[in-house]
């Protein structure tokens, strides 16, 4: 990426993720106030933004469902009444959190959270691969791994599988041994919580030795390392070293994900430089913003 040093100006950059909204303001790289946050609309909107702001010379805001009917338009109406003067860029979130984490021209982001994806920078061009929804993709995610655990407890209940302790356990959280009710249950249960909402339970199963959690989430750990090394492979054909930098709340869950997903890509890899990306997404919008100053017709805008 660029780093051509931008005259000041006011940056407001917005990490819209699943469950919160994110902000940072700054002026020539030096915050204006502590970086704040409010709730994520389930819907993807934007929030209430905080009234009496320095106007912007430029917002990047980074959004979650940026696929889903309405979301783009929502966020440039947003944008356009709140800060009429500014430049807006609106990306999908998954960018802002690249730009920040990818330190090096041939490491892969692997983000694992609610959803899933891998990406890196070929030049300036990003490679994604994944990250296509609950319903069709996001293989290894929250959502992918409580969704497989409800299937395993909707077919125990229908009599298609054996009820395991496991299972039990999750069953037992929806107070019903009706498959419907509790599908019901589980559907609510996602729409309030959100789609990995089975995470901590698992997580805490694992952490207790339950055979069937550690299974589910070693299998999970294999789909992330199938993500990355489709990427890398978009980079370059050496299969000596691929530099991972993790991103999401799914590496928190335990040892079990991790350890399976760098397992799987030892098969191809040589070495395995895995790092756990610490910092804040929205230090991407400060490298974005200076690659909007330097080429303000930047292609990938939305």
């Amino acid at each position: 990426m660029m780093q051509a040093k931008p005259s000041p100006y006011v940056l407001l950059t917005i990490d819209a993720g699943g469950t919160s909204v994110r902000f940072r303001l700054e002026y020539g790289g030096t915050l204006l106030k502590d970086d704040w946050s409010s709730p994520a609309s389930p819907d993807g909107h934007p929030p209430e933004f905080v009234k009496f702001l320095p106007q912007p010379d430029i917002v990047v805001a980074g959004i979650t469902k940026v696929s889903r009917p309405g979301v783009v338009d929502a966020w440039k109406r947003a944008l356009e009444l709140h800060f009429p003067a500014a430049k807006h860029v609106i990306i999908p979130d998954f960018e802002l959190a690249a730009a920040a984490a990818i330190d090096r021209p041939d490491a892969v982001m692997l983000l694992a959270g609610t959803g899933s994806l891998a990406c890196a920078f070929d030049g300036n061009r990003l490679v994604r691969v994944g990250g296509h929804g609950w319903e069709y993709g996001d293989e290894g995610s929250g959502a992918f791994i409580t969704a497989e655990a409800i299937r395993r407890c909707v077919r125990s209940l229908d009599g298609m599988l054996p009820t395991t302790p496991f299972l039990s356990k999750i069953i037992a959280s929806g107070e019903t041994t009706d498959a419907g009710a509790f599908a019901a249950w589980a559907r609510g249960e996602a729409d309030i919580q959100g789609r990995g909402f089975l995470l901590p339970l698992i997580a805490e199963a694992a952490a207790e030795a339950d055979r069937d959690a550690i299974n589910l989430l070693h299998g999970a750990g294999g789909w992330l390392a199938r993500l990355a090394r489709t990427a890398h492979r978009q980079l370059t054909s050496s299969t000596d070293i691929i530099q991972i930098r993790a991103v999401g709340g799914l590496w928190e869950t335990g040892p079990f994900i991790r350890d399976a997903t760098i397992s799987a890509l030892q098969k191809w890899y040589d070495t395995v430089d895995f790092q756990h990306f610490d910092g804040s997404h929205l230090g991407g919008g400060t490298l974005l913003a200076k690659n909007i100053v330097s080429s303000p017709a930047r292609p990938e805008q939305i």
